[in-house]
């Protein structure tokens, strides 16, 4: 296995979940404990250069953070098509193999996974590379480039292997999983960093995919459903932190346990029957979601019970300034609530923990941000 992490505390600094719809939800892989260094936390959002690990077509969204089955996804989840080209995310060397360092042993009943020390001590971590024969998912090929050795020097945007279903992944669609450490060891959260090898820029909205089906369906969706209507419906969970199992289009038990966890936590009744009620409060999140940045000046105000991408957005913002917010969820809770009214009360604001036109306009001008932010 790779080098133990030794365990600590986790601080949480900015989240964007996301579905898309057609694909199966990334798996989770194994993580050492988790710790806080001098630079970073775990967790931290990081602004580092990258080159673009994957090279084809592809979605992802921000998983670090993600509800999983065996628990939270630490890592971001680049899903392709199976032998899509994987390449260095910077120049650096091969240090693990399968998590051997043995260049005699290198575990083969484990491929495929490759781990890249960069030249600055940084450290990326290539996981799930294909180990299987085209067309089949046979498990026995070698996903990993043949000029990949350990101890090769690779520059930034080098082949380095594969786009696979290995490991815990041979249930999942295939994807490259992917984690960032800084040179202390600390792993922290790469979202924005891909964002900015693109050309993009990080926006703070929860995406979510296609709900017409879902909700235009107009009798109840329960156990036992399946279709179209129970896929969306697994999209939108599995999005808003909720784990419905295989984004299979079949209502089954943990689907059924994801519900009534949404429904209580909208305050409905938590039967886990999808009516009228339920997909009311679907619609209403998958609008908050499609929000514009938290501060736009006409943006909506912000107080406990909201949720949505701009809660996330503020939350990661008020973590910037030093306040604590908890998980930057988009959730708006408690700790959200006592770190705005601690921001309000440092700025000589009415100190009543809603966000409205003044206090987003205050925070964009401690921040030296501009008050308007677009996404495309």
């Amino acid at each position: 296995m790779p080098p133990n992490r030794v365990s600590g505390r986790t601080t949480i600094t900015a989240v964007v979940l996301g579905l898309v719809v057609g694909m199966a939800a990334p798996a989770s892989a194994n993580h050492e404990a988790p710790f806080d260094g001098s630079a970073h936390a775990y967790g931290d959002m990081v602004d580092y250069p990258l080159a673009f690990p994957v090279v084809g077509s592809y979605w992802y969204e921000d998983w670090f953070w993600a509800a999983r089955g065996v628990g939270e996804h630490h890592a971001q989840d680049l899903m392709a098509a199976k032998l899509t080209p994987v390449v260095a995310a910077a120049a650096g060397t091969v240090t693990w193999i399968n998590w051997s360092q043995d260049p005699n042993d290198l575990n083969p009943e484990r491929c495929c996974t490759v781990v890249i020390t960069h030249d600055d001590g940084w450290e990326s971590w290539y996981i799930h590379l294909n180990n299987d024969t085209p067309g089949t998912d046979d498990g026995l090929a070698w996903g990993i480039a043949p000029e990949i050795a350990l101890g090769t020097h690779v520059a930034a945007g080098d082949l380095i292997g594969w786009v696979g279903d290995s490991g815990s992944a041979e249930n999942t669609g295939p994807h490259l999983h992917f984690e960032l450490y800084d040179p202390e060891g600390v792993l922290v959260n790469p979202h924005d960093a891909l964002l900015a090898a693109e050309g993009r820029a990080h926006c703070g909205i929860t995406r979510v995919g296609d709900v017409t089906t879902l909700l235009s369906t107009s009798g109840l969706i329960k156990v036992g459903a399946a279709g179209d209507a129970v896929r969306q419906l697994q999209e939108f969970l599995a999005a808003f932190r909720h784990a419905p199992g295989p984004i299979d289009g079949i209502f089954g038990s943990r689907t059924l346990g994801a519900v009534r966890g949404f429904q209580t936590e909208v305050s409905l009744a938590s039967d886990g029957v999808v009516g009228s009620m339920t997909r009311a409060e679907v619609a209403e999140l998958v609008a908050l979601a499609s929000r514009a940045s938290v501060l736009d000046p006409d943006g909506r105000s912000l107080r406990q019970g909201s949720l949505g991408g701009d809660v996330a957005e503020l939350q990661g913002l008020l973590k910037a300034v030093g306040l604590d917010v908890g998980a930057a969820d988009g959730i708006f809770g408690s700790k959200t609530t006592a770190a705005v009214r601690a921001f309000q009360n440092a700025n000589g604001l009415f100190m009543d923990g809603v966000v409205g036109r003044a206090t987003r306009a205050r925070l964009a001008a401690v921040l030296h941000l501009t008050p308007l932010v677009s996404c495309s």
